[in-house]
């Protein structure tokens, strides 16, 4: 998919996962908004290697958890390159604890981040890709849309929600912007044991801590284990497709959700 004239916002998009996704949206050719909280080093880095690539980058610091500093992003976006053709929720928190040890301060810290923010953000991006009657909106749902995890029990609620509410989007905004999420299985392993920790009380033996590990053994099935450069091209090909793909829950796990 080749996406030149096009720019892009990829929330979170400053290192890990939010990263490759900016790369890869410059790779194809999009200017590339990357929205950062806190870390401006990793954003300027990303900044330089988006121009390295011959595309234009803009850097906005912005807590998408905020209903105005979102809305304010977009203001600053419409006025430096005069339209928005792709949004990215990509930004995430994961709070972890016991179901019986979970705060309200935790809850909200999720539901904010995920959910509320990408709404409102959502609403204010299509107010300006409708202008040019063309938009496309994409949320990384992660595979707690398939899978519960029983010490991330907001994060796989607002995460569910997301989820959803592509779909209700998808209708909402038919037919000038397509709206479709993406559900990766574990792409990007943790510096601790977390995920081991976590897929142990689920009983799964066969996923380990393993950043070199191409594929592993479920249920007595080899999976292939993906990467943040296979779910970034799918996030490419979403961006770039035909207008038909819309109102999509996608897993990308290698077949694990049908085991």
């Amino acid at each position: 998919m080749r996406l030149e004239g096009k720019v892009a916002l990829v929330t979170g998009g400053a290192l890990r996962v939010g990263r490759v996704l900016s790369l890869a949206l410059a790779e194809a050719g999009a200017d590339v908004v990357v929205n950062y909280y806190r870390t401006p080093r990793e954003a300027q880095e990303t900044k330089a290697e988006i121009e390295k690539l011959g595309r234009r980058c803009l850097l906005i610091e912005a807590d998408v958890g905020s209903r105005l500093e979102n809305a304010a992003m977009i203001g600053q976006i419409e006025r430096e390159f005069g339209r928005l053709d792709i949004l990215v929720h990509n930004a995430g928190n994961f709070n972890e604890a016991p179901f019986l040890e979970m705060t309200e301060a935790s809850w909200d810290s999720s539901m904010n981040l995920i959910l509320k923010g990408p709404f409102f953000l959502s609403q204010s991006a299509a107010k300006l890709m409708l202008k040019n009657k063309s938009g496309r909106i994409i949320a990384i749902a992660g595979n707690s849309y398939f899978e519960n995890w029983p010490d991330f029990i907001p994060h796989a609620i607002a995460k569910t929600g997301l989820a959803k509410m592509m779909q209700s989007l998808a209708v909402a905004l038919s037919p000038y912007i397509q709206c479709n999420a993406v559900c990766p299985s574990t792409i990007l392993m943790a510096d601790d044991d977390r995920d081991a920790r976590q897929r142990a009380k689920r009983g799964e033996t066969g996923a380990v801590n393993d950043p070199q590990a191409q594929t592993y053994v479920e249920r007595g099935v080899t999976l292939h284990r993906g990467n943040p450069q296979e779910l970034a091209e799918m996030v490419v090909y979403m961006a770039g497709c035909s207008g038909f793909l819309n109102g999509t829950v996608l897993p990308l796990d290698g077949g694990k959700t049908i085991l």
